[in-house]
């Protein structure tokens, strides 16, 4: 059983095309009878959950349960977190609404009715928190993730569909691979992992906390979200036939046994380059490189 503690219940109604409204009565009438009455708070607009999650720490909440996809939790945590570690813990609780609710992949939970007997039944776990800094513009930014960080190639695909390609549905993921795999890979990027340099040269990567990424893009196969790790998939001198092959194979995992990847698991990380590259984190365009990367073991307690 959940102990009573101070709830806040927030939405995004427009995650996954307007799902997140149309489950939110059956979602709210269930948590409130599991939970008694909550505070509700509506995402409504970019940015907003971070405002809430900021909230959520000056009144003293001490459960924050989110409708949404990944972005909604990026921002939460973002807020929560936006001036440093917050005195006492906030439960995080996921239900997903999203086009691809990849954290929660990682529970095995699927589905929103899964999430809410998930979070009734008090299932915990912890899970690791992910901090960086970069930059955007002149200035230096740190923020949070939980799922994913996308260097180079995955945050300028990401880039190219929000942009110019949403109208396409779901091939529009897909049809920005292939456009953005027309410019070709060029640069050379200097990493310290743990402390150990390497350089590699047109190259992207990604640097994952949990398994899943895009919904069921297993990218990181090997990774676990409460290990105290990221787990750094690199694809290494790559041109377009082989992020074309990689790719094919990214749905089961088994994109890591192709030559041109490459995979490390570390605590900290730096990455620096010429030319600067984009950012993205759990969907979200960040700013470019210098990063630096530390993950902050089992700081989350995730209710899943």
């Amino acid at each position: 059983m959940l102990p009573d503690l101070k709830t806040m219940l927030v939405v995004n109604p427009h995650a996954g095309g307007g799902r997140g409204r149309r489950i939110f009565p059956a979602v709210r009438e269930l948590l409130e009878q599991g939970l008694g009455t909550m505070d509700v708070r509506v995402s409504e607009h970019a940015g907003h959950a971070f405002a809430i999650g900021r909230e959520a720490v000056e009144n003293g909440y001490e459960r924050v349960l989110c409708v949404g996809g990944d972005g909604t939790p990026f921002e939460i945590v973002n807020g929560i977190y936006a001036e440093g570690r917050p005195r006492r813990a906030i439960e995080l609780g996921l239900v997903p609404a999203g086009t691809g609710n990849s954290f929660l992949r990682d529970f095995s939970v699927f589905s929103w009715r899964q999430a809410v007997e998930g979070i009734l039944a008090g299932k915990r776990r912890r899970a690791d928190l992910v901090e960086i800094s970069y930059f955007r513009g002149r200035e230096e930014v740190r923020q949070y993730y939980l799922n994913i960080l996308g260097v180079g190639l995955i945050a300028d695909i990401l880039k190219l569909t929000n942009e110019k390609l949403k109208g396409f549905g779901r091939a529009s993921y897909g049809l920005a691979v292939l456009l953005r795999l027309a410019k070709g890979m060029r640069n050379r990027l200097r990493l310290e992992v743990d402390g150990e340099p390497l350089e590699i040269v047109d190259s992207a990567l990604v640097v994952s906390n949990s398994k899943f990424t895009g919904g069921g893009m297993n990218i990181a196969p090997m990774a676990d979200c409460g290990d105290g790790k990221v787990d750094l998939v690199i694809f290494q001198e790559v041109d377009r036939r082989d992020i074309l092959a990689i790719f094919a194979r990214v749905f089961k995992g088994s994109h890591v046994r192709h030559p041109r990847v490459r995979t490390l698991r570390a605590g900290a990380i730096a990455i620096d380059g010429e030319p600067r590259q984009l950012l993205m984190a759990d969907g979200e365009l960040l700013g470019r490189t210098p990063l630096r990367l530390q993950v902050l073991p089992g700081e989350l307690v995730v209710l899943a």
